[in-house]
């Protein structure tokens, strides 16, 4: 269907009339026969249209205008009416109404103004998700190793997919690529795609980020908010790095999932949504629910279809080609055409254990190009960061050990600490419990550092 559209009148005769024609022309039509039922069902089934007779058994339109536009003022309102007059019309713009148009109505004229307000809702929930929209210009599936081959051929299987899906991988792998790939290539296109990083966010902010608040809910709230569920509505939302979601906001969420259903903050009514949900993370979700630190039943319900980024470390083959596709876009951006590397640099990039990942090698190429004025860069024009390569890269004890140790003396007492336990967790092959015990100190206690340091347990 290309669109929802609630019809309003109290003739059952006219209802039918337009529902056969607009839905022979591939749109699906509600119906309501007053204000109260047209109220359940905007809030319930959330339309793209509504068509709205002025007069109605139990009210007006200027009475139902006011409240629809509280509950979305994005869908767009079409009011009909036999009683044409000047001044109606131009209350029921200043009430919110698109459009004003008199009845008897002619189907062609009708279909015309339609299809115009489903594509200015489609752009206008488009405007809404910008803010949060995800990165799109590198493609996710670069290079020829058996490792990203492997993760290309899974995430075509759960394109067409409408159940949650879980990005697992590192720091800097690219997880908002993907998520942003899987949205554009699959069914949801059309609609929104939404981004939220729960990192850092405290449950307040987090719950109004995500399920929007009334005006009065809470101190400081002076006017109503939507939230990103409701602007993502149709869409995808994507949100990284959920495992660290606050365990008051984890239960929210999953009624969400499991019910299409949310409230505002300050707002005693349900309000209905569709979203498909892409979470990403870096932690091992696993041992978080073993810790408490994170909901079994959420973990299940978002655990649908995994999906595991690989380190870059783990295909160094497709360094090369990713690293030219890199310099193409920083040369756009840059204003410097012609950019490119040579062959000496390629050994150079993949002897590297690139602990950031793509975002450490773009980070390191903005980097040279910034520096340089030559068109070609060479190895001399790399700088990357020794002290996260120390405490980072991958040794033969295990990844998260220093490769070597040096003198410790320079160091904060946070980089001693950082470095202390990605050795003792190398040590215990990732194994949490057998860590914290190595350190004398709770599990929790030992996840809550993991988070805090930016450390996984993944070796």
């Amino acid at each position: 269907m290309r669109g929802r559209v609630l019809v309003v009148d109290d003739e059952p005769s006219i209802r039918f009339g337009i529902r056969h024609f607009l839905e022979a022309q591939g749109l699906a039509v509600l119906e309501a026969e007053g204000c109260r039922q047209a109220r359940t069902l905007f809030r319930q089934d959330r339309p793209d249209v509504v068509l709205l007779d002025y007069r109605l058994p139990d009210g007006t339109a200027f009475d139902l205008l006011p409240e629809l536009r509280a509950v979305d003022p994005s869908i767009p309102v079409l009011v009909l009416t036999a009683h044409v007059s000047l001044d109606t019309a131009i209350q029921a713009i200043k009430l919110g109404a698109e459009h004003f148009l008199p009845k008897p109505v002619e189907m062609p004229a009708l279909l015309l103004l339609v299809d115009r307000l489903l594509e200015a809702h489609k752009a206008r929930r488009r405007q809404q998700a910008q803010v949060a929209n995800g990165p799109g210009d590198l493609e996710p599936f670069l290079g020829e190793s058996r490792a990203i081959r492997r993760l290309e051929a899974t995430a075509r299987r759960v394109l067409d997919s409408d159940s949650p899906v879980l990005l697992q991988g590192e720091t800097g792998t690219g997880k908002g690529v993907l998520a942003t790939w899987l949205h554009l290539n699959g069914p949801r296109t059309g609609g929104p795609l939404v981004q939220l990083n729960c990192a850092g966010l405290s449950p307040q902010f987090l719950e109004t980020e995500l399920f929007g608040h009334e005006r009065g809910a809470f101190t400081g709230a002076v006017s109503r908010k939507q939230g990103l569920l409701e602007v993502a509505h149709r869409g995808t939302v994507f949100l990284d790095e959920v495992g660290d979601m606050d365990l008051q906001v984890q239960p929210k969420l999953l009624k969400v999932l499991e019910e299409k259903r949310f409230r505002r903050l300050g707002e005693v009514e349900d309000r209905v949504v569709d979203v498909r949900l892409i979470a990403a993370t870096h932690q091992d979700l696993s041992e978080a629910v073993r810790a408490q630190l994170f909901r079994g039943d959420l973990y299940f319900r978002i655990s649908t279809l995994p999906l595991r980024i690989p380190a870059l470390r783990e295909r160094p083959e497709d360094i090369p080609v990713i690293a030219r596709t890199l310099l193409a876009g920083l040369s756009r951006e840059l204003g410097r055409p012609g950019l490119e590397l040579s062959s000496g640099v390629d050994a150079a990039l993949r002897s590297y254990s690139w602990p950031g990942n793509i975002r450490e090698l773009r980070n390191v190429l903005e980097r040279a190009v910034l520096l340089s004025s030559s068109a070609t860069l060479r190895p001399a024009d790399l700088h990357f960061n020794p002290v996260i390569a120390q405490v980072l890269s991958p040794s033969p004890s295990g990844p998260g050990v220093p490769a070597s140790e040096g003198s410790e003396l320079d160091l904060t007492l946070r980089e001693v600490e950082r470095r202390h336990i990605a050795r003792v967790l190398a040590a215990e092959g990732g194994h949490v419990e057998r860590a914290a015990k190595r350190l004398g100190i709770p599990r929790s206690s030992l996840y809550q550092k993991l988070k805090t340091l930016g450390l996984s347990s993944k070796v």
